[in-house]
């Protein structure tokens, strides 16, 4: 009788780390993990600045935007695109826009 308690505890045990293990990795899903979809990413958060950056080019943040933009770019032209694409929705902001999605 102890011995199927053991037991039982032990696969019951086993099977909540298992699920738990599979909750804790599921904002990955909602992460683009390709390098094609993060590349994709940069290029349209790098067309948007640059049709903003256009009209802002007086702001008082401009500067510090033009700064991350450089980041971003070479960043993700590096294969750092995660990075890069951080940058840039940065820069973004800065000039007082929503990030594209």
């Amino acid at each position: 009788m102890k011995m199927r308690t053991v037991l039982m505890a032990l696969v019951a045990t086993s099977a909540l780390s298992t699920a738990a293990f599979a909750a804790t990795n599921a904002h990955d899903t909602n992460h683009p993990s390709s390098r094609e979809q993060m590349s994709d990413r940069c290029s349209a958060l790098e067309t948007q600045y640059n049709g903003i950056i256009e009209g802002k080019m007086n702001a008082p943040k401009a500067d510090k935007a033009e700064g991350l933009h450089a980041q971003g770019v070479n960043a993700c032209e590096s294969n750092n695109s995660d990075i890069g694409a951080q940058k840039l929705e940065r820069a973004v902001r800065l000039l007082g826009e929503k990030p594209a999605a």
